[in-house]
């Protein structure tokens, strides 16, 4: 992960109220999916594929508030400019049927 240029995409977002707290917290979030989940987010969000797979293990280990999932789909975001769908979405335009 690139740790330095996330933060100051963070910092950087509008929707980020509490500059701090909030940038702090998400990237403890994502060093601890990337820890617990034994993954590079670099790797994962070049891929849909593995992306989606990461957010599926993520929601399938209780994160109910979805914080993990939430720091995932910002760095997502800073990596491809882009947001990710939701899993349903995903789904659907994968064909998947769950």
């Amino acid at each position: 992960m690139k740790e330095e240029q996330f933060m100051r995409f963070l910092e950087k977002d509008s929707s980020i109220l509490s500059k701090e707290k909030a940038v702090n917290s998400r990237m403890s979030r994502a060093r601890k999916v990337e820890k617990f989940f034994n993954v590079n987010l670099d790797d994962v969000v070049r891929s849909d594929e593995k992306m989606y797979q990461l957010l599926k293990r993520i929601h399938e280990s209780k994160d109910t508030a979805g914080n993990l999932q939430n720091a995932v789909r910002k760095y997502y975001v800073f990596v491809n400019g882009e947001m990710f769908p939701s899993l349903l979405s995903y789904e659907k335009k994968t064909g998947r049927c769950f």
